[in-house]
This record gives structure tokens, sequence and C-alpha cells, in this order.
């Protein structure tokens, strides 16, 4: 049995199918013993991945973007997430859905600890029509400092993701404006990258973790929210486990995963886009230099997909 260690930026509902692998033993059916652990900071993780001390890093592929050609080359070997699993709640309650009502607005964006949120939200509002000049988003604060300032009275939205959102509005602290996982537009939002040499050093057992990683996906799309049921009790005690399944079951409906786990081209290039709106790099990176979809190729020829 391969060891696998996953260092993870967080813990989030958009890695379901990762926690259905691990809970239901396909990772074990492929032959590999996968852990997961979120450093902390999370940056840290980067230094597990370049020490070989942690096989892949899961987050956004914004990092190997950025970090391309500066501080280092890595690869991403497959996706978990196809949208932003971010909500909008505003301050007052409105009765109908336009970007440019946030013109001229306060918004305020959580993350603090990285750029794939404020992104997601500018280049929502651009091809949704606001002009985006007028938005005066406040970002690069932590989830936590941004929600107590939005619920003494800062600001007039706040972008979420869903389990903090829905607390939120359960409170009485504010209103669902926008799911942002409703975009008709797929993006490689999570994936699990790490330095092609660590890929080639045990090119099997990276196919058999991707295997795994299949397994759990297609899991979680023939049979819906209802099977996270004990996933969501022990990673979300605070939110209602019923509100946690339909949360899922809207992500599946929505196209948050989508059948095949490999990162498709078509993809990269609508998430780069936004990058170079967000001023981040100056022009995308080609696909093959960001990608390794060797791990795929080999499964698909073993027939899992």
């Amino acid at each position: 049995m391969n060891e696998f260690k996953i260092a993870a930026t967080g813990v989030s509902m958009n890695y379901m199918p990762q926690y259905l692998a691990q809970e239901c033993g396909f990772f074990k059916e492929e032959g590999v013993d996968v852990t997961s652990y979120t450093p902390t900071p999370w940056v840290d993780g980067l230094d597990d991945i370049n020490k070989a001390e942690a096989d892949v890093l899961l987050g956004g592929i914004w990092v190997p973007i950025m970090y391309h050609n500066h501080i280092k080359n890595y690869v991403s070997v497959a996706k978990i997430a196809s949208k932003c699993p971010l909500f909008i709640v505003s301050r007052e309650k409105v009765d109908s859905f336009s970007w440019t009502a946030m013109e001229n607005k306060r918004v305020l964006v959580s993350g603090g600890d990285g750029a794939s949120h404020y992104v997601a939200a500018l280049g929502s509002a651009k091809k949704g029509g606001a002009n985006v000049e007028t938005i005066r988003f406040v970002h690069d604060f932590s989830t936590s400092m941004l929600c107590e300032l939005f619920e003494g009275g800062f600001g007039d939205f706040i972008v979420l993701q869903p389990d903090v959102a829905h607390s939120m509005i359960a409170r009485g602290k504010g209103y669902f404006y926008k799911n942002l996982t409703e975009k008709d537009e797929k993006i490689p939002w999570s994936v699990y990258y790490t330095l092609p040499e660590t890929i080639a050093k045990d090119q099997d057992k990276f196919n058999r973790f991707v295997a795994g990683l299949q397994k759990g996906t297609t899991y979680l799309l023939e049979n819906g929210g209802e099977v996270c049921r004990p996933i969501i009790e022990r990673f979300w005690p605070h939110m209602s486990v019923d509100e946690g399944v339909n949360t899922i079951d809207t992500f599946i409906k929505q196209g948050m995963w989508t059948p095949s786990i490999k990162i498709e081209e078509r993809e990269l290039e609508t998430w780069q886009a936004d990058l170079v709106l967000g001023d981040l790099i100056d022009e995308p990176i080609s696909y093959n230099q960001l990608v390794d979809n060797k791990p795929f190729e080999a499964i698909k020829k073993q027939g899992g997909m």
C-alpha cells in the first residue's frame, strides 16, 4: 500500500469527492493510503511539496500559474472542482439580482490567503456587465475579520464560502444575493499540484491516486448529497446536515463537479483570462506547461474513464 499525503489549503465542501473517496475506501482499492492535512499557514504546504514531505498540494491553480518561471514550475494532475464555490450576501434584501447593483458599493471579499476569491468576483462582475472600476472591493483580510466588520455594519455585500454564508443568513445578519456556482463557464478552481520530479519518481502511485479520486467523483455524481451526511456532520458541525446535503445537491446540479477530473484546456484558458484581468499575470501560460495528464491517461487506458 503506497502512502499518499495531501497538503490542503483548507477544508471545503467542494473537496467532497476526495472526502468520499477516503470514506468509501476508493483510494485503498487502488492501493494508496491517502491522508490529508491543513498546514498553518497553508503556504507551508509549498515547502512540504518542495521537500517531498507531501505528494501534492490541494488548492487554487493560480499558484502554479503565478509561480511559473518565477519561483517553481509546478504541474497539476487533476481537478476536484470546476466552479467557484462562493456565495454573495447583501446587507439589504434585494428582490432581483444584478451585477450593476454592486457599482459604487463596498464589496468585501473573503480570503486573506490567496487571490482567487477576489479574481472570481471581479471577473464575474465584469462579464455580468458591471463597471468594475466603480465597485469598491475590500480584500486581503481574513474571512473572520471581514465577517466581523460586515456584521458590524461595514460594507454592502460580502463574498463568502457557502457554510459561512448560510450561518450569517440564518442569524439574520444578511440576505442571500448570488451563488457564483450558477455561472455557466467552468474553470479549474481547485486542483492537485506538485513538482514534475515528484510525479516522475513514482508515476504509478500518482496513477493510483487519480484513479481513486475519479471513483470518488463518479460516486458523488451518481448518488448525490445523501451519501455525504456523515462527512458533513463531522467537518461542518455548525451547519445543518440537511442544509449541507442541499448545498452538495445544488453544486452537483450547477456543475461543480464534472464527470471527468481531467483539467480541460478551455477551462484553464477561461481562468487565466480572469487572472489577466486581475493583473496577476501578463499573459496566459500554455496548457502543457501547467498540466500533467499522464495519470489521467493511464486510468483511461485501464478503463477507469
